[in-house]
């Protein structure tokens, strides 16, 4: 038998999983508007981060270049060690110079969609995530989601001696020396994701998430079937999921439906799964802070509960006061025991 949720009344114990790949980020960035740097995918990144004229100058054709393919034959081989590294430190540069707007963005929105109980889980090298996750702490501090950066990022730095994490230009907790900016996993075959111990503790992190999860959301990432070892890091352990058969996956992605559930079929348990092309629609952004409740509600006690959908805000004070209500709920929970009550908040978005 699978094992019910840790459920007491309307309130879900168990975690709500989010991955988050490069879809994500364009995503956010095309729904502010686009301003700012622009936002390169893999395809564009050699003339969005201005690679081409390095890339011809040592040898190679530009036009029509895979620079997945053609890093991870760089890397293999060893050779052109300068482009290599020349490579690396303008992806570094440019990711480091992105910044979210001053408007609410989907990453604002996701930040607080999600409890303590929660974790985002992103592949992506861009900062706009613990962005997000810093200027919503007046709001929701010790009441924001685990974050876990699988490839590193350019907003992380590490203390290898202490084995402390944090923003990266900060000092560590423990010794007080600067912190080293994290290491960047590039698009190779075969990734190591073992061997530094800031990556192996973000992938524990999300692991032991995996293994209780009741939720998991796919937000802009393929799932490539090329990278078996992310595949099987995150597959053995939600295979195991004693929740598994209660479970829910959504997938937010533009691709065809058919080409989502090509990807991610390893994942689904039965028709336990949904996909949909806007993150707005999503469970996440309908139930803010309450998925798994909801989710759980519907299905194991037959008592669904409204939508509660964001509004489109335009401050991000809006956003914050608006998801507020939501948060002194699970203040009252944690002090009195008072349940969710599992009612809709007030569409109203004057400020």
């Amino acid at each position: 038998m699978p094992a019910i949720p840790p459920m007491d009344g309307k309130v879900n114990h168990a975690p709500h999983v989010v991955l988050l790949g490069a879809g994500a980020s364009i995503a956010a960035y095309l729904d502010w508007g686009s301003e700012g740097n622009e936002l390169p995918s893999m395809q564009g990144l050699i003339d969005t981060i201005g690679l081409r004229e390095d890339i011809e100058k040592a040898g190679f054709e530009a036009n029509g270049l895979n620079f997945e393919a053609f890093y991870d034959e760089l890397a293999s081989s060893g050779e052109h060690p300068d482009l290599l590294y020349e490579i690396e430190s303008k992806v570094y540069e440019y990711f480091s110079s992105l910044s979210l707007p001053d408007k609410p963005t989907i990453y604002d929105y996701l930040i607080l969609s999600l409890r303590e109980k929660d974790i985002i889980a992103t592949y992506n090298w861009d900062p706009f995530l613990l962005q997000a996750y810093m200027r919503n702490e007046n709001i929701a501090e010790g009441r924001r989601p685990q974050l876990a950066f699988l490839h590193g990022n350019v907003s992380i730095g590490v203390c290898e001696k202490d084995r402390v994490s944090g923003v990266n230009g900060r000092v560590c907790s423990q010794c007080d020396q600067l912190l080293s900016p994290s290491k960047l996993l590039y698009p190779v075959k075969h990734k190591d994701y073992n061997s530094d111990p800031f990556i192996k503790g973000e992938w524990d992190a999300l692991r032991s998430s995996l293994n209780y999860g009741y939720f998991l959301t796919v937000f802009g990432y393929s799932a490539p079937k090329t990278d078996v070892e992310a595949r099987s890091l995150m597959l053995e352990v939600w295979e195991k999921n004693r929740s598994l058969e209660l479970a829910e996956v959504e997938v937010i992605d533009i691709r065809l439906k058919e080409e989502v559930e090509d990807s991610w079929s390893e994942f689904f348990f039965s028709h336990h799964y949904m996909v949909v092309d806007d993150v707005f629609d999503s469970y996440l952004f309908t139930h803010p802070r309450r998925s798994c409740d909801a989710f759980s509600s519907a299905t194991l006690m037959c008592a669904p509960w409204h939508d509660n959908s964001y509004p489109r805000f335009e401050k991000l004070s809006e956003l914050q006061e608006w998801i507020e209500p939501l948060i002194e709920e699970e203040r009252r929970y944690d002090d009195e025991e008072e349940q969710f009550s599992g009612k809709p908040l007030e569409p109203n978005t004057e400020g």
